[in-house]
C-alpha cells in the first residue's frame, strides 16, 4: 500500500508512516482468513497496534511541528484528534462484535482513505514550516469540480488531465450514494454524492491494491470518508465565498433516488468511472 509519493522528507515521520501502512496492510491481508488459527488475536493485535502507534506517532509529529514552528499546528492536531477518536470507536465496535467481518472491512476502508489523504496533503506542508495557500478556485460549479479533482488526484494518483467534469447529473443507476448536511451555509442545505460501482471499486483498488468484484463495507466506508473529505473542502470554499463559517455533518448513506436533482450539480469523469456531486 505504501507509495514513495507519500514521502514527506523527514525521516522520522516517513519511517513511522511506513509502519502505519504496514499495519493497515496486515489488516487487509487478514480479511477472509477466519478459519486460520489465532485469526481474531491477529486482528486484535493489529487494531491495538494501530491505535497505540497512531497516538504515539501523532504525538511525535506534533512535537516536531512545534519544534520547527509549523503555523498549521493547531488545525493539524484537530485532524489527528479526530482520527484517534474514530479509531477508538472502531476498536470498541470490533470488540463488541467479536471482530465481525463487516466492522473490520469498514475500519479498513475508512482508515486507508483517511491516512492516504492526510499524508498526501496535510503532512506535505510540515517540512515547509508553514501552510501553503491553496489556489482560490471559488465556490462556482467549476471551482467545486476542481476541488473534487484535487482530492481524487491525491487518493488515486490520477493526473489532472485525466479528470474531466461536465455540468449536470449523469446517468449513474447503480453504485453508492451519500448525503452530507451543511451547517450555516446561507444558500445550501447539503451536498449529495453518487459514486458508480466501477468508480468505487477502481478507487479502492488504487488505494489498497484490493481487486474486488462487488461493493461491500470496505468500498462503502471508503466512499463515506471521501464524501467527508470533499465536503470539508467545499465547506471551506463556501465559507470564504459567503464570509461565514460553514461546517459539515457526518455523511449519511442513502439511495441514489434520495439525491435531489439541482442545477448546481456536476459529474466527474475518470478512467475508473464516474461520480456525481449535487449542491442542494
Amino acid at each position: 500500500m505504501w507509495k514513495d509519493s507519500y514521502l514527506v522528507g523527514v525521516d522520522i515521520i516517513d519511517n513511522q508512516h511506513r509502519e502505519l501502512f504496514k499495519a493497515i496492510g496486515a489488516l487487509r491481508d487478514n480479511l477472509g482468513k477466519a478459519d486460520l488459527p489465532n485469526y481474531k488475536k491477529q486482528l486484535s493485535d493489529t487494531a491495538a497496534f494501530l491505535k497505540e502507534y497512531a497516538i504515539n506517532h501523532f504525538r511525535e509529529e506534533e512535537e516536531y511541528q512545534r519544534k520547527i514552528g509549523f503555523d498549521g499546528h493547531v488545525e493539524h492536531k484537530k485532524k489527528h484528534d479526530r482520527l484517534i477518536a474514530d479509531v477508538l470507536n472502531y476498536e470498541k465496535g470490533l470488540l463488541e462484535t467479536d471482530f465481525s467481518s463487516p466492522v473490520v472491512k469498514s475500519f479498513l476502508g475508512f482508515l486507508s482513505t483517511w491516512l492516504i489523504y492526510h499524508i498526501g496533503v496535510e503532512d506535505q506542508q510540515i517540512p515547509k514550516g508553514k501552510r501553503e495557500a491553496s489556489a482560490e478556485s471559488g465556490a462556482s460549479a467549476s471551482g467545486l469540480a476542481e476541488s473534487v479533482g484535487g482530492v481524487l488526484k491525491v487518493l488515486v494518483g490520477l493526473p489532472q488531465e485525466d479528470i474531466r467534469h461536465t455540468a449536470g447529473r449523469g446517468n449513474i443507476t447503480s453504485g453508492v450514494s451519500y448525503k452530507v448536511g451543511l451547517v450555516d451555509a446561507p444558500d445550501n442545505k447539503g451536498i449529495g454524492y453518487v459514486y458508480s460501482e466501477g468508480f468505487a471499486l477502481g478507487v479502492l483498488k488504487s488505494m489498497t491494491g484490493m481487486d474486488l468484484t462487488e461493493l461491500n463495507e470496505i468500498t462503502h466506508s471508503a466512499m463515506q470518508e471521501i464524501s467527508n473529505i470533499i465536503s470539508a473542502n467545499i465547506a471551506s470554499l463556501l465559507s470564504k465565498s459567503a464570509n461565514v463559517n460553514v461546517d459539515i455533518e457526518t455523511p449519511k448513506l442513502v439511495t441514489i433516488d434520495e439525491i435531489p436533482s439541482r442545477p448546481s450539480s456536476f459529474s466527474v469523469h475518470t478512467k475508473l468511472g464516474d461520480m456525481e456531486v449535487v449542491l442542494y
